[in-house]
């Protein structure tokens, strides 16, 4: 397990196989404002957000063409 640091001071722990692709983003502490829980996310340059998990189970993507 590694730790990908969070805006806030708060890290998130990653499987070392997940940490190369994901440590390459700036990545914060989202606190969904329905259920009061925190993610770890990023935002695309367009502005889209994208979630730490999203990435790491294969339902959203960190491709370099987003950042285009």
């Amino acid at each position: 397990m590694k730790e990908i640091p969070l805006d806030n001071g708060q890290k998130a722990q990653v499987d070392d196989e997940d940490y190369p692709r994901l440590v390459r983003y700036k990545w914060y502490a989202y606190v969904d404002p329905e259920s009061g829980k925190t993610y770890a996310a990023t935002d695309t340059p367009s502005g889209r957000r994208v979630f730490m998990h999203d990435v790491i189970m294969g339902h959203d993507t960190l491709e370099e063409e987003l950042w285009n």
